[in-house]
């Protein structure tokens, strides 16, 4: 029965941690990412492209403003844990990254980004549901010690596809049974084309995209070795100059399912 909980719990806290993507979730130590690509003098994006490139130099994407001080306001309903709101803010902005820090009620958490030629880069992994885990009595703490692909690309047209991938180690604690976790996270992402779309921010023509997850991880907790597949499909719609304004997906917990929706309430970009 003790290890049916920590089996159970394990599984929960990695929904709730990587559930979106997209968004900051729980605040793993990030181990430094090296890349080789030179940083340019001017946006990758050229103006004549038609899209409304916000941010510079590499930080420039036509689908997420990178600019310091930009907030969202998000609202969720449907998850496994119940309503809850949050707000992201772009706290810091450097020539080839950026902090992204999201507030909830009575809990902070930051997430790290790349910027690189190709598009934005999350190094960390990220999920609102996170907020959760202090009633939940689950913490997880990694370190991600590989990177690659991209999160969201410099500009995005409908047929693209791309992937997004983290390797982790680190420790998890279930009700106060600790683990040693290894695992790594796989996101594939495709563009499925524009659409309109209305949340309570307004109404945008937003680019829709379906995110494909799998994690697998692997907790050891006094010698025995527990491990966990996750798998779960999101839709993201992204709207030009103004970042992703909706989220939805489903997923099963302990034979529990969900049909989670996340839609922007209100944004400032400077």
């Amino acid at each position: 029965m003790k290890w049916k909980f920590i089996l159970n719990g394990i599984s929960l806290l990695l929904i709730f941690t990587f559930m979106t993507a997209c968004s900051s979730g729980a605040a793993p130590t990030v181990a430094p990412v090296s890349t080789e690509t030179s940083i340019p003098t001017e946006a990758p994006i050229s103006p004549g492209a038609g899209m409304p490139v916000t941010g510079t130099g590499l930080c420039a994407n036509a689908y997420y403003p990178v600019r310091e001080g930009a907030t969202w306001t998000y609202q969720s309903v449907g998850g496994p844990t119940g309503e809850f709101g949050f707000t992201d803010t772009i706290t810091s902005v450097r020539e080839d990254g950026f902090t992204l820090t999201t507030q909830f009620k009575d809990l902070t958490r930051t997430q790290e980004w790349s910027c690189t030629s190709d598009g934005l880069v999350a190094l960390q992994l990220g999920g609102p549901s996170a907020a959760t885990l202090n009633t939940q009595d689950m913490q997880l703490n990694l370190d991600v010690n590989d990177v690659s692909g991209v999160t969201i690309p410099n500009t995005i047209a409908t047929g693209d596809q791309w992937q997004h991938n983290l390797g982790f180690t680190g420790k998890l604690s279930v009700a106060g049974q600790e683990a040693e976790a290894t695992g790594n996270a796989q996101s594939s992402f495709t563009a499925l084309g524009e659409e309109s779309v209305t949340v309570a921010a307004g109404t945008f023509d937003a680019m829709k995209v379906q995110t494909d997850t799998t994690l697998n991880i692997t907790a050891t907790v006094q010698g025995l070795s527990i491990p966990v597949t996750l798998s779960s499909t999101y839709t993201f719609w992204f709207a030009q100059g103004v970042g992703w304004v909706k989220a939805s997906g489903s997923g099963d917990i302990g034979g529990q399912s969900f049909s989670e929706s996340i839609e922007l309430q209100s944004y400032s970009i400077p």
